[in-house]
């Protein structure tokens, strides 16, 4: 690119540079970095070079930098004075623009100039070889960590560097580490980015975004601050036969700022909901990924549900997410102290909250679950409230609302589809269409931890195979009639097990048929 400008940086630049380099390293070789401090520490080395380092500047803003160094290479009693550069940063969201490949072209050739013999670096093997750098075998340089690797590499500058063999060492803040502690501190200065722990990590080629948005044949990644389109690479369910990316999914992609980037890989998840598809075959129909919280938003009028509740709460669980009840348009309700208490029933496992958006009752009481890094799914009616919620909360539209139906209190959908927004304070939240039925299949576990109370009355039942019937020593019994478990309560929990037991039958079942059709061509 024509505009970008190469030049030394200068006091006023520090922060923006070290911001920028803390956004191009962050979570790529595990959860978040330490390179933007090293940054820091660098600037105070004696080693440091300020004169060959440099940064490069669009439109005023810092999009990359380099930063030299000097280092040695030991040969018994003979030391050559060796160049080392390190981080070498690109802003992420200005990568394959040539601004790294810029930056190394003009301090090469001011190294060069300088009188130089050669640069030796630790860094990626798939980039600097198309910069001439060669392993470092190639010249006798050993690194006294790891001997030799194809990320080990050197770039001589002059003839005299084919002199230059022995074991390299690299400035003291190089070999010295950071201090974890010394790191956060630092960090604390700079915006909020979640620190992210993945198994897809040390990425160098592939960028690491998170899913936004699916469509039909096509996906939206969130990728820093840009939302981009990407579609699954060519071979990725042969590598990945069993996993389909979802909205809140963390990806691997390659990223192409001229048209769809594709998604290489999904990192592993924390929590996963499901639920049974619509057509109830018991087949599992994938929802949203890695989600600290589910908001379970129910309005307290017509829409109400206690077993639809109970359900969101099972499904919650068995993904893994914390189950958090709210209970809108408290203004339009008498008694909303029988609802919390009837909520509370259900499980101790969920929170409960009463609020009303309207007149900003009950909201400050949502404030702890709204902390940076956390990622909040929205579920529930259409109608509910869940949209209304959110603008109540940020204090401006941020999602659209719909009125509902003065005839059946019933709301016209205002989300049609799985969507991931980024708020300001690092939170994410996860919208989703509304859902007047929800079925149980595959949440077994889900259903016992909403009704753990009642496992552990079963424990208590004289009899093992006790069904809670006609048996002598029924803990279950005891507990209706003293009051201790409500029979509506029972009653809800058998049938969700029913239910979830009927529909996995038949999930295996269509499983079993499509197993045959794919082997003999019919279902026999």
């Amino acid at each position: 690119m024509n505009n970008i400008v190469i030049r030394k940086e200068t006091k006023d630049d520090f922060y923006s540079t070290e911001l920028m380099t803390m956004r191009a390293f962050w979570n790529l070789h595990g959860p978040g970095c330490n390179e933007h401090y090293l940054v820091h520490r660098l600037r105070e080395a004696r080693e440091y070079l300020p004169k060959l380092s440099r940064v490069a500047e669009i439109d005023g803003k810092i999009v990359g930098a380099i930063f030299y160094s000097k280092a040695r290479v030991v040969d018994g009693d003979k030391e050559h004075e060796v160049l080392c550069f390190g981080p070498l940063a690109v802003e992420p969201i200005y990568c394959n623009m040539g601004i790294g490949g810029r930056l190394l072209e003009e301090t090469i050739a001011l190294a060069r100039e300088a009188g130089y013999k050669g640069i030796v670096i630790c860094g990626e093997p798939q980039y600097y070889p198309r910069h001439g750098f060669k392993t470092c075998d190639h010249f006798g340089i050993i690194h006294p960590a790891f001997g030799n690797s194809d990320a080990f590499m050197a770039y001589p500058l002059s003839d005299e560097f084919e002199k230059v063999h022995g074991y390299f060492y690299e400035a003291p803040v190089f070999e010295e580490g950071e201090d974890e502690r010394s790191v956060q501190e630092f960090t604390k200065g700079f915006p909020y980015y979640k620190p992210l722990k993945l198994s897809c990590q040390w990425l160098h080629i592939e960028k690491l975004g998170r899913i936004s948005e699916v469509g039909r044949n096509s996906y939206k990644i969130r990728f820093w601050e840009q939302e981009i389109s990407a579609r699954l690479k060519g071979n990725f369910f042969e590598k990945n036969p069993d996993i389909v990316p979802v909205v809140g999914d963390y990806v691997t992609f390659l990223y192409n700022r001229r048209g769809d980037s594709i998604i290489v890989s999904v990192c592993e998840r924390s929590t996963f909901l499901q639920r049974p598809d619509q057509a109830k075959t018991g087949v599992m129909q994938n929802m949203v990924s890695n989600v600290d919280y589910c908001f379970i938003v129910t309005s307290l009028n017509e829409d109400y549900s206690y077993n639809r509740i109970a359900r969101y709460v099972s499904i919650a669980l068995q993904g893994g997410a914390i189950p958090v009840v709210v209970l809108t348009k408290t203004d339009l309700c008498n008694n909303v102290g029988r609802y919390i208490r009837e909520v509370e029933s259900i499980s101790d496992k969920a929170e409960v909250h009463a609020i009303s958006a309207l007149y900003n009752i009950g909201l400050d009481e949502l404030d702890k679950y709204f902390k940076p890094g956390k990622t909040i799914c929205l579920m529930g009616s259409s109608g509910a409230g869940k949209s209304t919620l959110i603008n109540a909360i940020t204090g401006e539209e941020t999602m659209k609302t719909s009125e509902i139906r003065e005839d059946d209190d019933k709301g016209r959908h205002t989300t049609t589809h799985r969507q991931m927004i980024c708020l300001e304070n690092g939170v994410s939240i996860i919208d989703t269409p509304g859902m007047r039925e929800i079925g149980m299949a595959n949440t077994q576990d889900g259903i016992d931890d909403t009704f753990s109370d009642i496992l552990e009355l079963e424990s208590q039942c004289r009899f093992s195979d006790c069904r809670h019937d006609t048996e002598p020593g029924c803990a279950i019994k005891a507990a209706i009639e003293s009051g201790e478990l409500s029979l509506e309560r029972y009653e809800l929990y058998k049938n969700l097990g029913a239910e979830n037991t009927r529909n996995y039958a038949k999930k295996k079942m269509i499983s079993k048929w499509q197993k045959e059709y794919k082997k003999y061509g019919k279902i026999r």
